[in-house]
Order: structure tokens, then sequence, then C-alpha cells
């Protein structure tokens, strides 16, 4: 843009320099050339950071799934916890009755 307004200004305030006119449209092509390298870095950067979100939602997903078994193995540890006590006291009773 700014290059566009300096060629505008220059053709409003003097007569243009034999090879200036060139010389902008060779800065011109070479800006163009590092916008569209630009662009393209933009887009392979959109596609990974969507690539990204995508992972994240499965670490999500996973994470919940590791969170729910941890929750039942707990669950499970208790019922056996309270089973093995629950063993114990029979075994005394037994004990007890086999003495008494």
């Amino acid at each position: 843009r700014e290059l566009i307004e300096i060629l505008a200004i220059s053709r409003n305030q003097k007569l243009p320099q034999p090879g200036e006119e060139s010389q902008i449209l060779e800065l011109l092509i070479q800006r163009d050339g590092e916008f569209q390298e630009l662009m393209k870095l933009a887009v392979d950067q959109g596609k990974i950071h969507h690539e990204m979100q995508l992972l994240e939602k499965v670490v999500e997903k996973r994470d919940n799934d590791i969170q729910q078994l941890q929750k039942q193995l707990k669950e499970a540890e208790h019922i056996l916890a309270t089973a093995v006590y629950q063993a114990k006291e029979k075994l005394k009773s037994i004990e007890k009755a086999r003495k008494g």
C-alpha cells in the first residue's frame, strides 16, 4: 500500500525518473512474493493449530477415561478391603468358637 501511495505521490509531484517505475514494480512483486510466503505459512500454522485442538480433545477424553478408571479402582479397593476385614473377623470368631 505504501509503495502504491509513493508511486501516486511521485506521479503528482514530478516526472518519474527513468527506471523508477520498474524499481517500484519490482519491489511490489518482491513484496507480493513475501506476502504469499507469509500466507502459506499462516495456512500451515492454521492446520497445525487445528490438529493441536483435535489432539487436545483426545487427551482430554483420555484423561476423563483415566479418572473414571481410578475411581472404579478405588471403589474396588474399598470393597476388597471391607471383604478382607470381614473375612478376618469371621476367622477370629471361628477360632473363638473352636476354643470355646
